[in-house]
């Protein structure tokens, strides 16, 4: 055995003792994408580290894992059931392994059985045979095009619908048409507003027979992620509801808008805000997915017609807030609304037409009583950048007018709008930061090892809500706390602190922490709202979905842990302070270990992350005090990530408690000294005793490199001024010495207390001054006679410069 077979046993051994290291498993893809309601199916899904699967993590309810067949590092096979009650559209889901939690990844419920493409299927005369009310699922590779064909009686209806983009994948654009038997389009369609890329659209049929059914990309491009779920059957699929949102709990009626008419239908609203809720109809015609829908705790008021001008505006009588509702059903048509309002109101003007899949370019214009038109906005309402939105301040309490008409001078009877006008309402919502650069999913869950923590950042977006809140968590995994209670009032976030106990059993749970207010008597609650963006290419994102559930799980020991050293001292308003992060490690583990510091309170300033080197066990953070920062104490914690040879490795540290305290001293900026380099000058500081102090503290000049000394000095709680020596040598160098400060080491119990003071102090070191020898004068009488040179004349600073401006 040679010596490099003889380290790899040895390493290998080494590994072998110790536990299964918490990695992140990746999540590439699932075969099928999709399954039919209310039936269950054997699924594929493939990644990386998947060796030691558990299970997944659903989010929507009715999902249950049967069994795992089959578990490998790339594949897991298992069999999934899903409830009849589940909602047709996307769902995310995670993968969950005894030592981490995957990225979350689409999984669609359609209403029709999967059949998968069978190739060779790229020609018309080789094209697939299937049935209406099926789902296929297929690829559309290079330059791919596939076709399928099924039989209909005359005047069936065939409706197709696709997700292509919305698998989230890749940046797929499918193209799809059906076609009659002599290959003529009969229908197609390419993109929609509903469904950005995704298309849809239906036929009636002119004939008994076959027609075709063709799936292409809109370039003729394709790959191998450009997967499609088509959705094949006689639906009406409605491009716009009407109203498109209503109040949370009501009975109201809803009119479903397609191509072909209209159909109404009554529906009960949920009484619990979901801002990516969809509505469906109830029919036996029921689109594979749904319409979005506004959920709001205020009213509707719908347009009257005819109201195309001001004088015949629709009259406004609940007040604010409000939703107005209409329909630009022609074109040139404008929509006027009046409503009462009061001075100085900031009145908020949402529209929303495009983000529900209207076809109309909002513009919408505030007129006073006279006429006079206050505001008009036409863009600016969020990522789908075509709706509407702006805000008004009242000015003067009067009836006010509303009108609402297409930029491009369109309508027609499915450019629907909605209007949401109210005052700024009292909100508290929370989630955590993008973590990394154009990755929404990064970091966004706690898997916490057991014995150990997670942490996670909690940033909060308060309106007209104020005071303290805590965090409510119900339904934790067995043996896992949330340390962090309070939600500061005047925090802007806080370190979200999770903690599993040694023995906590191997589990998830996705939990809905929510906020409730110290004051019994607020009622406002707040929700997390965590955006996760499903398809994203650079900087351009397509789709995403919003949750307000946080996926937590129990996983194995993390082969590390950390702790923050408590500082003896405070940190000082205008200092700085050494924050001491040690590791621990398992026997054999020597990785790097990335440090980050995911919070600290307002007025504190550090680098967010620091490393501990490979095989050693400690880095530093320095805090940086601001002179405003005010006095108390606060709760530091550290997150670990770590490679250990099998994916990233997460572990955070208890809380450390750091204090902040006002300063002893300060003093403002030493005025600029200047001085020529090889001689020597002081430096004055006027200090400010702000709190007395026992004994003496030492004062240095920071900023300035070796070859400047500058002697230290002795203060006292009486010292009124510091004056420091400066020496200089042919080594220092000329030019200014600027953002100098004076470091004060003040002793405390416990230690010293570092101080900055004198910020923004200047040294100046000028160049020698050159002296210039003046001829000697020889008189003419005395020929012979050797003239004495005459004494070298003293120049000016200003003379100098002059000459060596002329260069002299």
């Amino acid at each position: 055995m040679n010596l490099r077979h003889l380290a790899s046993l040895l390493s290998l051994l080494i590994l072998g003792s110790l536990p299964l290291q918490a990695a992140y498993p990746e999540f590439t893809s699932t075969q099928p994408r999709g399954i039919q309601r209310g039936t269950e199916m054997k699924l594929t899904i493939t990644g990386n580290r998947l060796e030691d699967f558990e299970s997944l993590i659903f989010f929507s309810p009715g999902f249950t894992q049967k069994s795992v067949e089959k578990v490998e590092a790339r594949k897991v096979e298992l069999t999934i059931a899903v409830d009849a009650s589940v909602e047709p559209g996307n769902h995310l889901i995670r993968i969950r392994t005894r030592t981490g939690i995957s990225h979350a990844r689409q999984f669609f419920v359609g209403p029709y059985p999967n059949v998968a493409e069978v190739e060779p299927n790229s020609e018309f005369d080789t094209a697939q045979a299937i049935s209406l009310d099926q789902t296929i699922e297929g690829l559309i590779t290079s330059e791919d095009v596939d076709y399928y064909k099924l039989n209909v009686k005359k005047g069936q209806r065939i409706s197709l619908e696709v997700d292509g983009l919305r698998l989230g994948y890749t940046v797929f654009d499918p193209y799809i048409a059906i076609l009659d038997k002599d290959r003529f389009e009969k229908a197609f369609s390419d993109d929609s507003i509903l469904h950005r890329q995704d298309g849809y659209c239906s036929f009636v049929a002119e004939y008994d027979g076959e027609y075709h059914i063709m799936v292409r990309d809109s370039s003729y491009r394709g790959s191998n992620l450009s997967f499609y779920r088509l959705h094949i059957g006689s639906f009406r699929r409605p491009d716009v509801v009407y109203p498109a949102g209503g109040k949370l709990g009501s009975n109201m009626k809803v009119k479903f808008i397609d191509k072909d008419g209209a159909f109404e239908e009554a529906v009960t609203l949920p009484t619990v805000e979901n801002p990516g809720f969809n509505i469906f109809s109830k029919g036996a015609e029921a689109a594979p997915s749904g319409n979005p829908f506004r959920l709001v705790s205020y009213d509707n008021t719908l347009e009257t017609e005819p109201n195309n001008d001001q004088a015949t505006a629709t009259a406004v009588t609940v007040g604010e807030p409000v939703a107005l509702n209409g329909i630009i059903d022609a074109p040139g048509d404008v929509d006027f609304f009046k409503i009462s309002l009061k001075k100085d109101q900031q009145v908020i003007l949402q529209a929303f037409a495009q983000s529900l899949g209207s076809p109309l370019d909002t513009v919408v214009s505030i007129f006073n009583a006279k006429g006079s038109r206050l505001a008009s906005n036409d863009d600016g309402g969020g990522r789908r950048r075509l709706d509407s939105k702006q805000t008004l301040k009242v000015p003067a309490d009067g009836e006010y007018a509303i009108s609402v008409s297409d930029h491009l001078g369109r309508g027609g009877p499915n450019f629907v709008y909605r209007i949401e006008l109210a005052a700024s309402q009292p909100e508290l919502t929370f989630a955590s930061p993008n973590y990394t650069v154009n990755d929404s999913h990064y970091r966004q869950f706690a898997a916490v090892p057991r014995g150990g923590r997670m942490v996670l950042l909690a940033n909060f977006s308060r309106t007209n809500v104020s005071g303290d809140y805590q965090f409510q968590a119900p339904n934790l995994p067995a043996g896992v706390k949330l340390i962090t209670q309070i939600a500061p009032k005047d925090q802007p976030g806080i370190p979200l602190l999770f903690e599993a106990a040694p023995d906590a059993p191997l589990g998830h749970a996705t939990v809905p922490i929510q906020l409730t207010s110290v004051d019994p008597n607020v009622k406002v609650v707040g929700k997390m709202r965590q955006e996760f963006d499903v398809v994203r290419q650079g900087n351009v994102i397509y789709y995403t979905e919003v949750r307000d559930h946080l996926p937590v799980a129990v996983v194995e020991e993390a082969p590390y842990s950390l702790e923050i050293a408590k500082p003896s001292v405070p940190l000082v308003a205008g200092g700085v302070l050494n924050l001491k992060v040690v590791a621990k490690r398992k026997e054999g583990f020597k990785a790097p270990i990335r440090v980050f510091l995911p919070w600290k309170p307002n007025g504190i300033s550090t680098l967010g992350e620091q490393t501990i080197a490979e095989g050693k066990d400690e880095c530093t953070f320095v805090l940086d005090a601001k002179a405003t920062t005010p006095a108390g104490t606060w709760n530091f914690v550290v997150m670990g990530e770590a490679d250990a040879g099998n994916g990233r490795v997460y572990n955070a540290s208890p809380f450390c408690e750091v204090t902040t305290a006002p300063a002893y001293v300060n003093a403002p900026a030493i005025p600029l000294v200047a001085v020529e380099r090889g001689q020597e000058a002081l430096m004055v500081a006027k200090i400010e005793s702000l709190l007395p102090f026992e004994g003496e503290a030492e004062a240095s000049v920071v900023g300035v490199p070796d070859t400047i000394p500058i002697e230290s000095a002795k203060i006292n709680k009486d010292t009124k001024e510091v004056v420091f020596k400066v020496t200089t040598t042919e080594k220092s160098p000329v030019g200014k010495q600027g953002n100098l400060f004076v470091r004060v080491e003040i002793p405390v119990t416990g230690g010293t207390t570092t101080h900055r003071i004198a910020l923004g102090s200047t040294l100046r070191i000028d160049a020698p001054r050159k002296v210039v020898a003046k001829p000697a004068v020889v008189a003419e009488a005395k020929p012979k006679e050797e003239a004495k040179p005459a004494a070298p004349k003293q120049l000016s600073r200003l003379e100098q410069l002059r000459q060596e401006a002329a260069g002299k």
